[in-house]
This record gives structure tokens, C-alpha cells and sequence, in this order.
């Protein structure tokens, strides 16, 4: 297909401003969350305030998608790459490999102080990192069991949930990629009214009838495969440039319209009560999930599709920092909350401190893992000197071995 976008020569650029975006927003997001009043997490030091709400209600709906989108325009060009059982073993090792040291040594550190917080663990961090890998007892009965007991994902949940879809995706590439499927992309993503609905439907219907951690995970695969399946196209990039501005207005109006319901509909409890304001705020909801994500991608193909040299040495680091920015924030949370300094006894000041904090910790701990390939890989970062560590056959089969109890898990 002419109209679609070469695998080899034409880079989206700004595919990697927008990697570096969605963890710079994914973050702050999470930063907030400790501080946000009523919404659950980890670990709570809330605000007097509902301000901090409102304000995250700007990213909130979309900011997953972002990362779904992109992960599945990625995926199009890895398949263009390599065949299918290559790529299946390759993205198994490049995704499960981090999310098991994750799991193991990273996520830990959150439910240590998530359990002290709830006075469920006595014992201090030696102790309970003892009671975690040795002699559990009974500490962990009432804390959830991700993988194994008391091996949770938490925030690595997008990791579990890429590998599996990842892996459908690739299976089902050769017909995703066959010349009818790539003809019926072309016409569906070269014009604005097709291209809304195939976005807007199956995210309507997903909203509508599911609940529960399902909506995350559905959302994530129709974004994902949306992004698989049109990325490539020029024509998509090209409708949504074309019609860059109206996307923006969209957007706009619909986050204005988020942060209305926000106070008339959620706060008040309306939506509780009256059928109609509840299928008015969900509509208002869904279309935050769709129009700010696609004002994004008009906005950021129009204007950082070039490349950038410190946005490209940012981006080997966001997979390591998703891994880790999580636990650091928590951490960072738990250990200002029980400080005696005067500057953090309120949470207003322990919210500036963790914003300047977190990112620090968190680019200092990336750099050390950037220093030892041992890390690297572990992380999911290439070795030195831009080498890729599953160019062997041997590489693939040690780590595909050490995955394996996982991967029954996960199965």
C-alpha cells in the first residue's frame, strides 16, 4: 500500500516526544494521587481541599490511552521487522523480563508502606523484607496475590496486560496487515467521520457494560489496536492534521464540560440518582478518553515530527522510570508523612516537596541502571553502545527460561 507509512524510512519522531509526555504526565498523576482526597491508592495523605481533584481530571481520562496508543503504533513497526514467532519470544523477553524484576524487588516497597500506613505490619523494613521472601506467617492474608501470594503488579498492571494483548496482536498481524485489511484502514482513517466512531464506539460500549478493573483493561486493548492498526497509515496522521484544529476545540469543550459535571453531577451525587445526568456525565467521560488523545496525536505529528536530540536520549529511560517512578512516589510519600520536619506536617507542603523530590530520585536511580548492562537489561533498556541484547539466540532462550514460571502465571 502506497498510503502506508514505510516501516523503515519514515519515522514517526514524534512517536518519541510523545513516550517521554505520557511519563512525564503518568508521574505527576500519580504524585497527586497520594494527596487526592476520597479516590483509592496505595498510600493516602490527603488534602483538606477538592482542588487537586479537579485538576487531575485533565489527564485522568486519557492518560493510559496515550500510552496504549503509542505502544501499539510501536508494535506495527516491530512486526514489519521481525516474523511472528521471533517477535513473540522477542516481546515476550522485552516485557516480562522487567515486569518480573518489578514484581520481585520494585513493588515490594509499596506494599511495605501501604501496610504500615494500615498498621498491619510491625516489623520495620529488614523485618519485613524477611517476612516477604523467607517467613510470611500471617502478615500478608489480607493483601492481594497479583501473580503469587503476596506478589501483586500494582502499578505494573500495564505491563501484564501489553504482554497479553501484544501477543494477540501479533498473532492476528497477518491478517491485520493483509492488503484488504490494509485497504479498509486506509478508508476508514483518511476521514474524520469513520475515524471518530471506530474510536468512540467500542470505548462507548466498553464504558456502558462493563465495570471494574475490566473498563482498564478493555480500553487499553481497543486503544492498543487502534494504534496497531492505523498508526502506519499517513492518511490517519494526515486527517488528523487536517483537522487539528476542530480536535482541539472538541477537546476542549469536553474538558470544560468534565470539569462542570465534576461539581454539579459527581460532587452532588446526582448521577446516583437521575438516569439521565448519570448517561450525561459517562458521555462527557467517554469523550474525554477519545479527544484529547487524538488532539495530542494531530498536535504532535504537526508540530515535534522531527528529530530531537535530548528527547532522544530521554527515551531509553521510560521504561525503566514507569517501572520504577511508582514505589519512589510512595516511598518519598511515607517518608515525608512521618518526618518531624516543621516545613512537612501539612500535606500542601509534603505535595511541593514530593513534586521536586520524586522526579530527582527518580533520574538519579534511572542513571545508576543506565551504568550497569546487567540493569539495563533488566529494566528494559538496550546495552551499552545501543547493543540489543535479544540478538542471540541464546540471550532469548536464558531469559525466556527464567520467565517461564511467570508465563504460566500470566497464561
Amino acid at each position: 500500500m502506497n498510503n502506508t507509512a514505510s516501516q523503515n524510512t519514515n519515522r514517526l519522531h514524534c512517536l518519541d516526544w510523545l513516550r517521554v509526555i505520557a511519563i512525564g504526565v503518568l508521574l505527576m498523576y500519580h504524585i497527586g494521587m497520594v494527596y487526592v482526597p476520597d479516590w483509592g491508592y496505595h498510600y493516602k495523605n490527603p488534602l483538606a481541599s477538592d482542588w487537586i481533584k479537579s485538576l487531575m481530571l485533565l489527564t485522568s481520562p486519557w492518560r493510559m490511552g496515550l500510552l496504549w496508543l503509542v505502544s501499539g503504533i510501536a508494535l506495527a513497526y516491530m512486526c514489519g521487522s521481525y516474523n511472528v514467532i521471533r517477535l513473540v519470544v522477542r516481546r515476550t523477553n522485552q516485557i516480562l523480563l522487567p515486569l518480573l524484576v518489578g514484581v520481585l524487588f520494585i513493588v515490594p516497597v509499596q506494599l511495605f508502606a501501604q501496610m504500615k500506613q494500615a498498621g498491619d505490619m510491625p516489623l520495620n523494613f529488614i523485618g519485613f523484607v524477611h517476612a516477604f521472601f523467607v517467613q510470611p506467617k500471617g502478615y500478608f492474608v489480607n493483601y492481594s496475590s497479583g501473580i503469587w501470594p503476596r506478589f501483586d503488579v500494582n502499578h505494573l498492571w500495564y505491563l501484564r496486560s501489553l504482554w497479553r494483548f501484544s501477543i494477540i496482536l501479533i498473532l492476528l498481524s497477518p491478517i491485520l496487515n493483509s492488503n484488504l485489511a490494509k485497504m479498509i484502514g486506509h478508508f476508514l482513517a483518511a476521514r474524520l467521520r469513520y475515524l471518530l466512531p471506530l474510536f468512540v464506539i467500542p470505548i462507548a460500549m466498553i464504558e456502558l457494560l462493563m465495570e471494574g478493573e475490566s473498563v482498564r483493561e478493555y480500553y487499553g486493548f481497543i486503544v492498543l489496536l487502534l494504534g496497531f492498526y492505523l498508526g502506519l497509515h499517513e492518511a490517519f496522521w494526515q486527517t488528523l492534521t487536517k483537522h487539528v484544529k476542530l480536535l482541539c476545540i472538541l477537546s476542549l469543550v469536553a474538558m470544560m464540560a468534565l470539569q462542570i459535571g465534576f461539581i454539579e453531577i459527581w460532587q452532588t451525587g446526582l448521577d446516583q440518582t437521575n438516569t439521565l445526568w448519570n448517561a450525561l456525565i459517562q458521555c462527557i467521560y467517554v469523550s474525554n478518553k477519545i479527544l484529547p488523545l487524538l488532539a495530542i496525536l494531530a498536535l504532535s505529528y504537526q508540530f515535534l515530527n522531527k528529530p530531537n536530540k535530548l528527547i532522544k536520549q530521554l527515551n531509553p529511560y521510560v521504561f525503566p522510570l514507569y517501572i520504577l517512578h511508582q514505589s519512589v512516589i510512595i516511598i518519598i510519600a511515607y517518608v515525608a508523612s512521618n518526618s518531624h520536619l516543621i516545613l512537612l506536617r501539612s500535606a500542601e507542603y509534603q505535595l511541593w516537596f514530593s513534586l521536586v523530590v520524586t522526579p530527582l530520585i527518580c533520574a538519579l536511580l534511572v542513571m545508576l541502571i543506565a551504568r550497569f548492562n546487567a540493569f539495563r537489561l533488566c529494566f528494559g533498556m538496550r546495552l551499552k553502545k545501543n547493543k540489543d541484547p535479544y540478538s542471540s539466540w541464546q540471550a532469548n532462550f536464558a531469559v525466556s527460561v527464567i520467565c517461564t514460571p511467570m508465563i504460566y502465571c500470566l497464561i
